[in-house]
């Protein structure tokens, strides 16, 4: 690799790891996102697919109201940006851009906390209780997700308007490649969401600590809400693969 300035980023000396704010498995692409020296930030939108698509990055949900930005692979400034940027990516193109006076803006605010302790589970799943300092930010969490037929489901969740939410799912993932690299050799563990019964999306939840008590929080955009309190959320395994054990939610509005 001779891009100074991808080396430049990794050897930048805040030494602080960009951290994983959007995925949407089935779409096939991740946001990243992390701060550099100098107040500076660094964000890459990776696109999975082997054909191209377009991927719509919206800023101020990030925490970000504008920026002036650098196309690092393009080694090109790219100019100011402050909304929703569209971005047409090729197959499997990772864009990083590296933020520069950066205006910061409120990200919209985390509604009601729901643990997955207090949901309706289904299966194989059930409630652990946590050690002291673990399992954040409740202290417990629903384990054992064995299959699809194992599930944890919320009731009466609360939207403040109809439509596609942001969700902030807390979970747990230590199931590490080392046991499995002769094999499959893969780190994630996969769970379906579906919202008020309509289908149920699957998202591949990376990693999320150095045990199986350290949670991760991965923001996932989930359609099918109604305004007010009726709303039910249900999280299942997929296939005959394990989910990750769950924490909680919050809903981002």
């Amino acid at each position: 690799m001779l891009n100074k300035e991808i080396i430049a980023i990794n050897q930048d000396a805040l030494a602080k790891q960009a951290q994983l704010v959007r995925r949407d498995t089935e779409g096939e692409w991740d946001i990243w996102l992390g701060e550099l020296s100098g107040s500076k930030q660094v964000l890459g939108v990776a696109n999975w697919r082997n054909n191209s698509q377009t991927v719509s990055v919206d800023l101020s949900s990030l925490g970000i109201a504008s920026a002036t930005a650098r196309d690092v692979w393009a080694a090109k400034d790219a100019g100011a940006v402050s909304g929703s940027q569209t971005l047409n990516l090729a197959g499997h193109e990772l864009r990083i851009w590296v933020l520069s006076d950066v205006v910061a803006t409120a990200p919209p605010e985390s509604g009601k906390y729901y643990s997955a302790a207090n949901a309706s589970h289904s299966g194989s799943a059930q409630v652990v209780t946590c050690a002291a300092g673990a399992c954040l930010p409740t202290g417990v969490k629903v384990g054992n997700i064995l299959n699809a037929n194992s599930s944890a489901t919320f009731a009466n969740v609360s939207a403040e308007s109809a439509g596609k939410k942001l969700l902030n799912v807390d979970f747990i993932n230590y199931d590490y490649a080392f046991t499995t690299s002769w094999g499959l050799g893969d780190n994630i563990r996969n769970m379906t969401v579906a919202v008020n019964g309509n289908q149920a999306k699957r998202w591949a939840f990376p990693l999320s600590g150095g045990d199986w008590q350290e949670s991760l929080g991965l923001h996932i955009e989930v359609d099918g809400f109604v305004k007010g309190t009726g709303n039910t959320v249900e999280f299942r395994g997929f296939g005959n693969g394990p989910a990750p054990d769950l924490v909680g939610f919050t809903i981002i509005e």
